[in-house]
């Protein structure tokens, strides 16, 4: 059967727990955060930067399940909905590749380990008795939904190249390959990057 996008879902179920979406927790979080040139980013602290999508390598992009967008990151997030709007996550699968931000104050390397985002998505619903299309794309990670006449929600998010976004998390640094090595005499350090990614203490997020 065709994969369709429903607008408006009229499953008759009660008991789900509407919540506030994640997306916009992670707008809210961000706008809270100051933002910091690249070029300013100290190692093993949080730091919060804006910038452009860039891929490490254009020819080794993913692609997004049910859209099919070539992206460095994707995310699929499955809901059972109920009547209204209410709905319970019954899980989620995700892919990621390293990528790079730039901006006009320089370039850092991003790691995309599990965030949370707030990046442009699309919705497909399907009654969960005839869901098949989308459960397989879960590969066995979803839990039991409550309701047999549930609507199942797959809701895919894809980070693609171009994206200009602002990115939270823990900075490292390694050495920068795209450094210039017109370097004459001795060298104490070299030339070094920032590297953003999520850690215990500090959660990706991506907006």
């Amino acid at each position: 059967m065709e994969i369709v996008l429903v607008v408006a879902i009229t499953a008759g179920i009660i008991g789900l727990v509407g919540r506030l979406p994640d997306p916009r927790k992670v707008k809210r979080e961000l706008a809270r955060t100051n933002v910091v040139p690249i070029d300013s980013l100290a190692e093993g602290k949080p730091a919060t930067v804006r910038g452009t999508v860039v891929p490490i390598d254009p020819d080794a992009l993913l692609m997004s399940p049910l859209t099919g967008q070539r992206c460095v990151y994707w995310l699929v997030v499955f809901d059972e909905v109920g009547v209204g709007g209410d709905f319970a996550e019954l899980g989620r699968v995700e892919e990621g590749a390293p990528f790079l931000l730039r901006s006009d104050a320089g370039t850092a390397r991003v790691v995309p380990d599990r965030p949370r985002v707030a990046i442009p998505s699309r919705a497909f619903s399907r009654p969960i008795m005839y869901a098949q299309e989308l459960t397989q794309i879960a590969r066995g990670k979803l839990k039991r939904p409550n309701y047999a006449t549930s609507w199942l929600r797959a809701t895919v998010y894809a980070l693609e190249p171009g994206a200009f976004v602002t990115i939270r998390g823990w900075c490292t640094r390694e050495p920068d390959p795209e450094a210039s090595e017109q370097v004459s005499g001795y060298r104490e350090q070299l030339p070094t990057r920032p590297v953003l990614s999520g850690s215990r203490r500090v959660r990706m997020l991506i907006g």
